[in-house]
């Protein structure tokens, strides 16, 4: 079988979760997008990162279900990401 690669789309929205702080709208049940502090995550892009297993969705807060980046997402991030803050 051979291993999947990442769409550029797709990279862009692992780097979007590398910090943690992306979730599904409060809105979840009309938007099934994902936000994060730079930007929005299209819902059938975070579907294929839940899909690919580079994503899980993690518990929910309140209404927000956040997308957490797994190591299988993390391996796909640019070798140039300064992944310390």
């Amino acid at each position: 079988m051979a291993v999947t690669k990442p769409t550029k789309a797709q990279r862009d929205a692992l780097v979007l979760l590398a910090d943690g702080t992306a979730y599904r709208s409060t809105r979840a049940f009309a938007d099934n997008n994902v936000y994060a502090n730079e930007g929005r995550i299209a819902a059938v892009t975070a579907s294929a990162l839940v899909r690919h297993g580079w994503a899980k969705w993690g518990t929910e807060a309140s209404l927000r279900k956040p997308l957490l980046l797994t190591d299988a997402g993390r391996a796909h991030l640019p070798a140039d990401r300064d992944d310390e803050k």
